[in-house]
């Protein structure tokens, strides 16, 4: 007897493929918040210090002074912008983690819908086997 496949199979197949691309996806932008949280550190560090070597200086020219605010205020507007990347990135990877999330009960599911059905076609199968065998005992108790 050949083996049918189910009518969910395709479907089951798509969801499967979905999952992994979400997956993929979802390491993908991992990595990438995991790069621009790096940079914001860097940053950060950078500001730090700077700030730390800003106030180390008690007498400074007035143009070094200048020089060093104008350096403090572009390093502070770069951690902002940084920090607002690293929002987006997480914003972007907890989107996608609730995909995965929505299609990984997707796929489980059908998965299980798939199985009922396969389930009950085994049990109808079981049926249909027993009222065969059911048939032939009554036939060879009728027949003796």
């Amino acid at each position: 007897m050949r083996a049918r496949h189910s009518p969910l199979t395709t479907v089951i197949r798509v969801k499967e493929h979905m999952v992994k691309k979400a997956k993929r996806e979802l390491a993908v932008i991992r990595v990438a918040r995991e790069k621009e949280e790096g940079a914001l550190e860097t940053l950060e560090g950078r500001h730090s210090s700077a700030m730390n070597s800003a106030v180390r200086k008690a007498k400074t020219r007035a143009a070094d002074l200048q020089t060093s605010q104008a350096f403090l205020q572009r390093l502070s507007r770069q951690v902002e912008r940084q920090e607002v990347r690293v929002r987006e990135v997480t914003s972007r990877e907890e989107g996608k983690r609730g995909e995965l999330v929505e299609q990984s009960q997707s796929k489980k599911m059908i998965t299980k819908i798939d199985q009922r059905r396969k389930d009950e076609e085994t049990k109808e199968q079981e049926r249909k086997s027993q009222r065969i065998i059911d048939g032939f005992a009554q036939r060879m108790r009728s027949e003796h």
